[in-house]
């Protein structure tokens, strides 16, 4: 997966691997509950993490992240989220 055209394509508002459901339940969720549903399997984001970025298109990803488990799929959405946000930001400053 190449990040940076993910990222651009976000900045369009085009989330290319993440439907507008997966995007508000990711959302939705109380912060202290992802917080301890996902204590203790940073292994397991790494891996998602790792394992979506070898990924060679978009169709592939979004399948892989349909098969995670809710939890990871959300600290996935929201990670992404944060990555498209610190880009809008640096954007902002540079103009």
């Amino acid at each position: 997966m190449d990040t940076d055209q993910l990222l651009e394509m976000g900045e369009r508002g085009i989330h290319l691997l993440f439907d507008r459901q997966a995007i508000s339940e990711a959302f939705g969720q109380d912060a202290n509950r992802l917080q301890e549903a996902v204590s203790g399997r940073f292994a397991e984001i790494d891996f998602a993490i790792r394992s979506l970025l070898s990924l060679s298109d978009a169709e592939q990803a979004r399948r892989f992240i349909r098969s995670l488990a809710p939890a990871i799929r959300h600290v996935l959405v929201l990670l992404y989220f944060e990555l498209l946000d610190g880009r809008l930001r640096r954007s902002r400053l540079l103009h």
